[in-house]
């Protein structure tokens, strides 16, 4: 069968935040920290498709993202003075990503590969007992891949794979923790902390619309990085887990229950990390094996 008409959509979005904060304790030395803050933008959208064969459909997008910061990025100032940080900027992106979607053996495959470019990115500066202070770290990028198969048998066999590449860089060399020395000099090309570079995760199990289910998943990131600098990190790991449940209809009613046991071999692992960590207490441990039971009913009008 020949190529068929392709589908293209195109938007823009005008985006406004606004920030103020009326301070009502002024007393002696404690000066007025109130202030004000208003972030906008306007971000344009467009993406194309093509149904290539009834089989296989290609596309393409390219948009630009807006990042304000949060409430708690703004609450303190690096250098201790009071008031909120009005001099954090929100970060710009632009992103493109081309992809396909192929039907193959009863099958879903798809792949993408996707770029996206950010300025003014808004990192972690210092992170002292508990309270994090924020800065805006110049130019980043992130290149990345990701692969993904879906598949589902007549009876209710169902397979899911899926693997993601992120390459998440800095692009202008800045300090953090602020101001700069030797040891806090961040150098273009070092990794963002806090995302793991390889991530995998695969399921296979029976699915029927009733009855007993069951079925099994993996897990697997790469080793992340912990600080800015890129002199700490937390390895990466791989988990397993086990899920069984059941479910009746009965009328309007849906009477489900479930089990779930994860990290089935109970790995001792680093489950996240607390980003340029002032003492270098980086990591945060994961629960060892654990079970979740449950169980739900749902009534359809």
């Amino acid at each position: 069968s020949g190529a068929q008409l392709g589908h293209d959509s195109a938007g823009v979005r005008r985006s406004a935040v606004h920030f103020d904060s009326q301070d009502r304790y002024i007393l002696g030395v404690n000066g007025n920290d109130s202030g004000s803050a208003r972030y906008e933008k306007t971000l344009p959208v467009a993406s194309l498709r093509f149904q290539a064969t009834p089989d296989v459909a290609l596309y393409a997008s390219a948009g630009r993202g807006f990042e304000t910061p949060t409430l708690n990025e703004l609450a303190y100032r690096a250098s201790g003075a009071s008031g909120l940080n009005f001099a954090l900027q929100p970060s710009v992106n632009t992103s493109v990503e081309a992809g396909a979607k192929a039907r193959i053996a009863d099958g879903l495959l798809t792949a993408a590969l996707f770029q996206t470019r950010t300025a003014d990115e808004i990192v972690t500066n210092t992170n002292i007992g508990g309270r994090a202070t924020f800065q805006n770290a110049g130019r980043t990028r992130r290149d990345g891949f990701e692969l993904g198969w879906q598949h589902e048998t007549a009876s209710y066999w169902r397979t899911q794979l899926a693997y993601t590449l992120l390459d998440a860089r800095y692009r202008d060399r800045f300090c953090s923790p602020s101001p700069c020395v030797a040891s806090s000099t961040v150098a273009a090309g070092n990794r963002m902390p806090g995302i793991a570079r390889q991530s995998v995760f695969a399921s296979f199990g029976w699915a029927p619309p009733e009855g007993w289910h069951a079925g099994a998943e993996l897990r697997a990131l790469s080793r992340i990085q912990a600080n800015d600098v890129n002199t700490a990190g937390a390895p990466g790991y791989m988990l397993a887990a086990l899920q069984a449940g059941y479910v009746k209809r009965l009328e309007h009613w849906e009477l489900n229950a479930f089990a779930r046991v994860d990290n089935l071999f109970n790995r001792r692992y680093i489950g996240s990390v607390i980003v340029n960590e002032g003492n270098a207490r980086y990591y945060e441990p994961a629960p060892g094996r654990n079970w979740t039971v449950g169980a739900g009913a749902s009534y359809r009008f």
